[in-house]
């Protein structure tokens, strides 16, 4: 048997191997030489088969990335609209809000701070089933408080009642189901903060300057409701806008009764018309009377006169005719 190297060795490499180590022995290359470069060549085959791979998986993990964040992409651009939506929402609703009014350029500063609905744009400090409480500072004109505040002490004083300041002062609001529903509209003014919580939460009021807001022919009247139960006090007046007393009763009492008392004088017939203009044409018509019945005085004293002087030239003809008629009978 063959025990020569070459022999054994190609017993036991595969043919291409044994080719290539034929071919390298002829070229005086070792067989160690060549063993190793197989080897390095078949760990090259193996780097770049788990490259592939690791390169398949990258491929992978990018698409699945890719799909994470079309997704994540898809989701922001859903906030993002809803975003969009709620700010469009939120944008219709601020429009819908009216906005707070402001001084005028002439600086005058307004009565009230209220919306559309009669609302102040704050919440009340206090709420009693459809009444509601506002603080007076920042809610109405600074100007319109300093003069309800004039007029209370002024009507005050006649019966010595003790004085305001106005900084404890409540804008109350009290619910009405005439018309369009709008709330009526009052100041109350107290002595002081005691007294403002007494009043506000137990309903007892033994010291209160009250102003409620009346309208009438589109033009804005007050009536003042003074009290004071320690001195058995209550008053109440009705004022224009120039603090001019109309009345010792409540603006809304003081237009009915002038109301049925006009009524009352129409039904009678006795309407009497007091205005400057009724006055003149009254006198007018008084003047054109008296003339009228002058100029017919006159008229009939003319017409007189001149009956006795037609009278007085028959009386000399008849005369002349008499004598003539005597002359020819002799």
């Amino acid at each position: 048997m063959n025990t020569t190297p070459c022999f054994l060795t190609k017993l036991l490499l595969p043919t291409t191997v044994w080719l290539a180590l034929s071919c390298t022995l002829s070229l005086g290359v070792s067989s160690g030489l060549l063993l190793s470069t197989s080897a390095l060549a078949h760990e090259k085959k193996e780097e770049k088969k788990e490259e592939k791979k690791e390169g398949g998986e990258k491929k992978e993990e990018k698409k699945e990335e890719k799909k994470e964040e079309k997704k994540e992409e898809k989701k922001e651009e859903k906030k993002e609209g809803g975003e969009k939506k709620e700010e469009h929402k939120e944008g219709h609703k601020k429009e819908a809000k009216p906005a707070r009014p402001k001084r005028t350029f002439e600086g005058i500063e307004p009565l009230f701070y209220l919306d559309e609905k009669r609302h102040p744009f704050e919440e009340p400090f206090a709420k009693k089933e459809e009444e509601e409480f506002y603080l007076c500072r920042a809610n109405v004109g600074e100007w319109y408080r300093d003069m309800n505040v004039a007029d209370l002490n002024r009507l005050a004083a006649k019966d010595g009642l003790n004085q305001i300041t106005g900084s404890t002062c409540a804008l109350h609001l009290f619910p009405s189901s005439l018309g369009k529903k709008l709330p009526y509209l009052m100041l109350e003014f107290y002595t002081g903060s005691d007294g403002m919580r007494e009043c506000i939460l137990t309903e007892e009021c033994p010291e209160v300057r009250t102003v409620i807001m009346y309208i009438k022919d589109k033009t804005l009247y007050r009536s003042l409701i003074i009290t004071d139960s320690k001195k058995h006090v209550h008053r109440q007046y009705c004022l224009t806008n120039k603090s001019d007393v109309l009345a010792d009763k409540a603006c809304w009492r003081y237009f009915q009764d002038l109301a049925q008392a006009k009524r009352e004088a129409e039904l009678k017939g006795e309407e009497e018309d007091n205005s400057p203009q009724a006055l003149r044409k009254k006198r007018r018509e008084e003047f054109e009377a008296k003339k009228k019945a002058r100029e017919g005085h006159d008229s009939k004293n003319n017409s007189a006169a001149e009956s006795k002087e037609e009278s007085g030239k028959e009386d000399p003809h008849k005369a002349e005719k008499h004598k003539e008629d005597k002359h020819k009978e002799h």
